[in-house]
Protein backbone atom coordinates (compact mmCIF):
# COMPACT_ATOMS: atom_id res chain seq x y z
CA UNK A 1 0.00 0.00 0.00
CA UNK A 2 2.91 2.28 0.44
CA UNK A 3 3.72 2.06 -3.21
CA UNK A 4 0.23 3.16 -4.14
CA UNK A 5 0.50 6.12 -1.80
CA UNK A 6 3.93 6.97 -3.14
CA UNK A 7 2.58 7.00 -6.68
CA UNK A 8 -0.33 9.22 -5.69
CA UNK A 9 1.95 11.71 -3.95
CA UNK A 10 4.21 11.84 -7.04
CA UNK A 11 1.35 12.81 -9.36
CA UNK A 12 0.40 16.10 -7.76
CA UNK A 13 3.86 17.63 -8.20
CA UNK A 14 3.64 16.79 -11.91
CA UNK A 15 0.27 18.54 -12.34
CA UNK A 16 1.49 21.58 -10.41
CA UNK A 17 4.63 21.50 -12.50
CA UNK A 18 2.50 21.35 -15.66
CA UNK A 19 0.23 24.17 -14.43
CA UNK A 20 3.31 26.26 -13.68
CA UNK A 21 4.69 25.59 -17.16
CA UNK A 22 1.37 26.61 -18.72
CA UNK A 23 1.39 29.77 -16.63
CA UNK A 24 4.97 30.56 -17.65
CA UNK A 25 4.16 29.90 -21.31
CA UNK A 26 1.30 32.43 -21.10
CA UNK A 27 3.55 35.01 -19.43
CA UNK A 28 6.22 34.35 -22.05
CA UNK A 29 3.70 34.80 -24.87
CA UNK A 30 2.53 38.07 -23.33
CA UNK A 31 6.13 39.26 -22.97
CA UNK A 32 6.94 38.32 -26.56
CA UNK A 33 3.82 40.08 -27.89
CA UNK A 34 4.68 43.15 -25.80
CA UNK A 35 8.25 43.24 -27.14
CA UNK A 36 7.11 42.82 -30.74
CA UNK A 37 4.50 45.53 -30.26
CA UNK A 38 7.15 47.91 -28.92
CA UNK A 39 9.45 47.15 -31.86
CA UNK A 40 6.59 47.66 -34.32
CA UNK A 41 5.59 50.89 -32.61
CA UNK A 42 9.15 52.19 -32.77
CA UNK A 43 9.34 51.29 -36.46
CA UNK A 44 5.96 52.88 -37.21
CA UNK A 45 6.93 55.99 -35.26
CA UNK A 46 10.13 56.33 -37.27
CA UNK A 47 8.25 55.70 -40.54
CA UNK A 48 5.47 58.09 -39.54
CA UNK A 49 7.95 60.84 -38.81
CA UNK A 50 9.71 60.27 -42.14
CA UNK A 51 6.42 60.12 -44.08
CA UNK A 52 5.18 63.27 -42.34
CA UNK A 53 8.40 65.12 -43.19
CA UNK A 54 8.09 63.98 -46.83
CA UNK A 55 4.50 65.23 -46.98
CA UNK A 56 5.48 68.60 -45.50
CA UNK A 57 8.28 68.97 -48.08
CA UNK A 58 5.89 68.10 -50.93
CA UNK A 59 3.31 70.56 -49.58
CA UNK A 60 5.92 73.32 -49.53
CA UNK A 61 6.81 72.59 -53.15
CA UNK A 62 3.15 72.78 -54.20
CA UNK A 63 2.65 75.98 -52.22
CA UNK A 64 5.63 77.60 -53.97
CA UNK A 65 4.31 76.53 -57.38
CA UNK A 66 0.83 77.87 -56.65
CA UNK A 67 2.21 81.20 -55.41
CA UNK A 68 4.39 81.50 -58.51
CA UNK A 69 1.44 80.85 -60.82
CA UNK A 70 -0.70 83.25 -58.79
CA UNK A 71 1.84 86.04 -59.15
CA UNK A 72 2.07 85.43 -62.91
CA UNK A 73 -1.73 85.51 -63.23
CA UNK A 74 -1.97 88.68 -61.16
CA UNK A 75 0.55 90.37 -63.48
CA UNK A 76 -1.51 89.44 -66.53
CA UNK A 77 -4.81 90.59 -64.99
CA UNK A 78 -3.55 93.88 -63.56
CA UNK A 79 -1.26 94.71 -66.46
CA UNK A 80 -2.69 97.93 -67.87
CA UNK A 81 -4.82 99.43 -65.11
CA UNK A 82 -6.74 102.20 -66.84
CA UNK A 83 -8.61 104.93 -65.09
CA UNK A 84 -12.37 105.09 -65.29
CA UNK A 85 -12.26 108.40 -67.19
CA UNK A 86 -9.95 106.92 -69.80
CA UNK A 87 -12.30 103.98 -70.36
CA UNK A 88 -15.30 106.34 -70.74
CA UNK A 89 -13.33 108.47 -73.23
CA UNK A 90 -12.51 105.40 -75.32
CA UNK A 91 -16.11 104.20 -75.25
CA UNK A 92 -17.38 107.60 -76.42
CA UNK A 93 -14.77 107.64 -79.15
CA UNK A 94 -16.04 104.29 -80.41
CA UNK A 95 -19.65 105.50 -80.38
CA UNK A 96 -18.95 108.78 -82.12
CA UNK A 97 -16.75 107.65 -84.97
CA UNK A 98 -16.90 109.32 -88.33
CA UNK A 99 -18.89 106.39 -89.62
CA UNK A 100 -22.32 107.64 -90.75
CA UNK A 101 -24.07 104.61 -89.33
CA UNK A 102 -22.69 105.08 -85.82
CA UNK A 103 -23.55 108.82 -85.87
CA UNK A 104 -27.14 107.99 -86.75
CA UNK A 105 -27.26 105.42 -83.96
CA UNK A 106 -26.05 107.98 -81.45
CA UNK A 107 -28.70 110.48 -82.58
CA UNK A 108 -31.41 107.84 -82.35
CA UNK A 109 -30.28 106.89 -78.86
CA UNK A 110 -30.27 110.55 -77.80
CA UNK A 111 -33.82 110.97 -79.12
CA UNK A 112 -35.02 107.89 -77.23
CA UNK A 113 -33.27 109.07 -74.08
CA UNK A 114 -34.98 112.48 -74.39
CA UNK A 115 -38.40 110.82 -74.71
CA UNK A 116 -37.73 108.68 -71.67
CA UNK A 117 -36.68 111.75 -69.65
CA UNK A 118 -39.92 113.55 -70.62
CA UNK A 119 -42.04 110.61 -69.50
CA UNK A 120 -40.11 110.35 -66.26
CA UNK A 121 -40.58 114.06 -65.55
CA UNK A 122 -44.33 113.70 -66.21
CA UNK A 123 -44.59 110.74 -63.81
CA UNK A 124 -42.64 112.57 -61.13
CA UNK A 125 -44.80 115.69 -61.44
CA UNK A 126 -47.97 113.61 -61.05
CA UNK A 127 -46.62 112.02 -57.86
CA UNK A 128 -45.83 115.44 -56.34
CA UNK A 129 -49.49 116.54 -56.37
CA UNK A 130 -51.16 116.24 -52.98
CA UNK A 131 -53.44 113.23 -52.77
CA UNK A 132 -57.16 113.84 -53.01
CA UNK A 133 -58.76 114.02 -49.60
CA UNK A 134 -61.74 111.82 -48.93
CA UNK A 135 -64.81 113.51 -47.57
CA UNK A 136 -65.12 113.13 -43.84
CA UNK A 137 -67.43 110.28 -42.97
CA UNK A 138 -70.51 111.25 -41.09
CA UNK A 139 -70.60 109.83 -37.62
CA UNK A 140 -73.90 108.62 -36.24
CA UNK A 141 -75.19 110.40 -33.16
CA UNK A 142 -75.02 108.25 -30.10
Amino acid sequence: METVLAKKSATPPRSTDMARKIWLAGVGAYGRAFSEAQESLAKVTDDTSRVFDDLVARGEEIEDTVEEHGRALAKRVNAPARSFDERIRKMRARLTTDDDDSGERVQALEARLGAIEEKLDLLLSRNKKPPKQKPASKSKPS
